[in-house]
């Protein structure tokens, strides 16, 4: 029964020396199963003793993070871990084997880290500015082809010193990028007036680093470059305006070459440029090797644990730095550690023998500490744990999400796998959709293992709710099957109990119908009439079963709390008031159809419900009773009492009860400590789970917090009857949508003939599906999730359900490492 109240909790404090800390702690991380508390939550985490170990293993794995991105850059694909536990009694034999104290361990890890990141680092670089070399260099190389070719092409100009004097002209060659382009010549047109020739090639960076990338690809971003050659007249190098191009073309780009002055020159500078590139390719494959090794090393898989290296360092750190956080939680006292946490009833057996081990795994024999159980702080209440699995966890999170129960009370999970998604179902009833969703989630139980792999999927994010899927998807096709609903078609499939006569359609005599609707009510042209007729009325039948069921789930509260109080001016009143008002009109219903009326004496049960209250003394001509108006009469007036009555039972004696209470105390206390008086209240109260209100004892919060308890839950049985009508409409709304949806794309197709009849019918089909999928299968279910999620919170779990409780986390390794897995 673990599910439907939370499992019982016993409270213990901690005592370790110093010596011992990290062995003990170790050994409890591996069992799991405490919740620590922190003694001072409002002590900065660096002011506690371990602060600075829990910085160290931020710094290592920040350095971790360095070297996995290098690993991606050079595609190195890392064996994540799937087994934890088979990776933390991976550690335990490492430190068994080691002799040493085991938080010596991570000191040695952590050096090995910072030399390991050094080292792949410093290759990295060295590997970066060979590849800028080789950039460089070919750009060089390409620039000085691309520049005699334009000066080739463009204007005869002999490659000789003194031809150059003669013709007085000289050059600038560079590069810039390309963004500069435009400026670069509007520049150069103003200072020379127009007076040089400025001619701009682009440097395409495929061609330009083509060889490089054949050889390593590491993504590099290359920028747009051009290059510029400029010739101006005059060969004097102390001229105006060369100085002034020198300026310009430096304050552009910082890569300017100067063009050799002859063929043979031209060849020489050609030459020695291919032998530095290829020199640098040669540096660049042995740094690369050299980096690949050492990569590698940390994608091995190794010590048969199923995963990298890499990952291993990772989650060591991981676990390392959640010990030493939860270390931070005790108290250190000289050379004692001191602390409390709360443990699962029936596991003191287990840390006791924890700690047993801890002693013996210690190298130096220090003792281990002991556990003793207290009585908990006043007011310090217990956490909520649910022993959860893959069934019961998205469940559990729907409940959660709204607020976690409180410390054993009843749980709204263990209903709400079966409620939430038959409200679904009953909002999203189609035999087709239903048993669509109901593949989906079962396509995501059955290949669970390979959709983890695909992470692009998305049916990967739908994993940790595949039974929640199927659920909903079972119960629509079920709701479906009752409703006899196929994408807007009556099937029929069990005959019919009609048949026509006289264009009319005659009932045979005592035939029932299997199983949900008669095909012939869909076919008829009354169906939409009749339709919201059953469905609202299922609705309310629904809704207030559910209510009635929160109202019962209070009663069994108040009773396992003790709180008798409760019991007997709550709880009671509130199930009288709504099953003789709500339940009774339920009743109504079901009477009604289980009934057969004459022609013309059908009774209203909306107006038998106004008559109950505005017509008490007076008998209904159309009773929903056959033949017995009386006996209706004197249960309706019965049930009007008791109603009338629960309302000042739920009102006025809580609060007189509580107020003479509290008077009695005040007396009292004239003879004892106030203080110490009050603190045995406090924990008096919060013992027995009374509302918050009562821990003041102020008679007028008593009041007003009645009246307003009152108020809301008598119009709030309204509301929220009224509330379940979202059943019909939602399911009104599917059905609708599914027949226009039907009507526009295929049933008027149907009857067209030929090949472009069948054309138009694949196109009206492809419609269809595309429109199904996208708005029925998409949106609609998105609707009715979020209708049901707010069924269960607000009209459900306000019957009974306080959700002022915090959830039980486990100081457990396997539960950080699992959360952290990639």
């Amino acid at each position: 029964m673990s599910f439907f109240r939370s499992k019982q909790m016993k409270y213990y404090s901690l005592v370790i020396p110093r010596e011992s800390a990290w062995m003990v702690m170790d050994q409890l991380g591996r069992l799991g199963q405490l919740h620590m508390i922190d003694y001072d939550p409002l002590l900065p985490m660096m002011n506690r003793p371990f602060a600075n170990y829990v910085k160290r293993c931020d710094e290592a794995l920040f350095k971790l993070i360095g070297i996995e991105s290098l690993l991606k850059q050079f595609k190195k694909n890392l064996i994540h871990c799937e087994d934890t536990q088979k990776l933390l009694d991976h550690f335990r034999d490492i430190q068994n084997s080691r002799q040493k104290p085991g938080h010596t361990y991570f000191d040695e890890l952590e050096q090995e880290i910072e030399r390991k990141k050094n080292h792949v680092q410093e290759m990295s670089n060295n590997l970066q500015n060979l590849l800028d070399r080789v950039d460089s260099i070919t750009e060089q190389k390409l620039v000085l082809e691309k520049a005699k070719e334009v000066l080739g092409n463009s204007i005869a100009i002999p490659h000789n010193v003194n031809d150059y004097q003669q013709l007085k002209f000289g050059q600038l060659i560079g590069v810039i990028d390309k963004e500069d382009e435009t400026r670069f010549k509007r520049i150069m047109f103003r200072i020379t007036k127009g007076n040089a020739w400025v001619n701009i090639v682009d440097l395409l960076p495929e061609k330009q680093h083509h060889q490089i990338k054949t050889q390593i690809d590491l993504n590099r971003a290359q920028q747009p470059r051009c290059l510029y050659v400029v010739v101006y007249p005059g060969m004097n190098d102390q001229s105006t305006l060369k100085q002034k191009l020198l300026k310009v073309c430096d304050s552009f780009a910082k890569n300017r070459i100067e063009y050799p002055n002859s063929q043979e020159a031209m060849d020489n500078k050609l030459r020695e440029l291919s032998i530095q590139i290829n020199e640098a390719l040669n540096l660049i494959q042995m740094t690369k090797k050299q980096l690949d090794v050492t990569l590698d090393e940390f994608v091995k898989e190794q010590n048969g644990c199923n995963c990298s290296y890499f990952e291993q360092l990772r989650l060591y750190v991981l676990k390392e730095k959640y010990l030493y956080v939860n270390l931070n939680y005790l108290m250190m006292q000289g050379s004692i550690f001191t602390g409390y946490f709360w443990l699962p009833e029936g596991l003191e057996a287990q840390v006791e023998d924890k700690l047993r081990n801890a002693m013996q795994n210690s190298i130096d024999r220090f003792p281990t500490g002991q556990i003793q159980e207290m009585k908990p702080k006043p007011g310090d209440l217990a956490p909520t744990y649910f022993k959860l699995n893959e069934v019961t966890m998205p469940f559990q999170e729907i409940v959660n999400t709204y607020g976690v129960p409180r410390y054993q009370e009843v749980n709204p999970g263990l209903f709400t796998v079966i409620t939430f998604p038959f409200l679904f179902g009953v909002m999203f009833a189609d035999i087709a959709h239903g048993f669509l969703l109901l593949l989906c989630g079962l396509y995501v139980i059955v290949w669970k293992n390979q959709l983890k792999k695909e992470t692009d999927s998305m049916f990967n994010a739908m994993i940790p709710f595949r039974y929640l899927l199927a659920l909903m998807g079972l119960f629509a096709f079920y709701n479906g099957l009752i409703y006899n609903d196929y994408l807007s078609i009556s099937l029929d499939l069990f005959g019919s109990c009609y048949y026509p006569k006289h264009e009319e359609w005659e009932r045979e005599q005592n035939c029932v119908y299997p199983f949900g609707i008669d095909p012939v009510w869909l076919a008829s042209g009354s169906s939409l009439n009749f339709m919201n007729s059953y469905k609202m009325k299922l609705a309310v039948i629904l809704g207030v079963i559910h209510m009635l069921f929160g109202i019962l789930m209070k009663g069994a509260n108040t009773l396992y709390f003790r709180n008798y109080l409760d019991f007997f001016c709550e709880f009671i009143p509130q199930l009288l008031f709504m099953a003789c008002t709500f339940g009774w009109m339920d009743f109504l219903i079901i009477m009604k159809w289980l009934n057969v009326y004459p022609n013309g004496k059908d009774p209203s049960i909306i107006e038998t419900m106004i008559n109950q209250v505005l017509k008490p003394m007076d008998e209904s001509a159309t009773p929903v009773f056959p033949d017995n108006a009386p006996l209706q009469l004197i249960l309706t007036q019965w049930l009007t009492v008791i109603a009338l009555v629960s309302i000042p039972w739920m009102l006025l004696p809580k609060p007189l009860i509580l107020g003479s209470s509290h008077k009695k105390h005040k007396v009292r206390s004239e003879d004892i400590d106030p203080q110490q008086f009050r603190k045995d209240l406090q924990f008096a109260i919060s013992s027995k789970s009374i509302e918050l209100f009562e821990q003041e004892h102020d008679s007028g919060e008593i009041w007003v917090h009645q009246m307003i308890e009152t108020i809301e839950f008598v119009l709030g049985g309204i509301s929220n009857t009224a509330s379940y009508l979202r059943l019909w409409a939602l399911s009104l709304a599917h059905g609708q949508l599914a027949e226009v949806f039907y009507d526009m794309c295929i049933a008027g197709k149907l009857d067209m003939g030929g090949i472009i009849g069948g054309l138009m019918s694949g196109y009206f089909y492809i419609v269809f599906a595309l429109l199904t999928f996208g708005v029925l299968m998409m949106m609609d279910v998105m609707e009715c999730f979020l209708h049901a999620l707010r069924l269960h919170w607000v009209e459900f779990q306000s019957k009974f359900y306080k959700a002022d409780g915090y959830l039980f986390v486990g100081y457990s390794y396997n539960k950080i490492l699992t959360e952290h897995l990639k």
